[in-house]
């Protein structure tokens, strides 16, 4: 699978709307999910380095 490297301007558009009408603690706990997640990824990729191709 391939992607673009800029984002659709419609789906920038429907999560600014979707943050716009999300309550404080629903954005609090998004913030909070995306961190841990970004904290497992840190972790997963300690306890696993990448192997080198030789």
């Amino acid at each position: 699978m391939t992607m673009r490297d800029e984002p659709r301007h419609e789906t920038l558009v429907e999560v600014q709307r979707l943050l716009a009408r999300a309550r404080p603690e629903q954005v609090r706990r998004l913030l909070d999910d995306i961190r841990d997640a970004g904290a497992m990824s840190d972790r997963d990729e300690r306890a696993s380095p990448q192997r080198r191709v030789s």
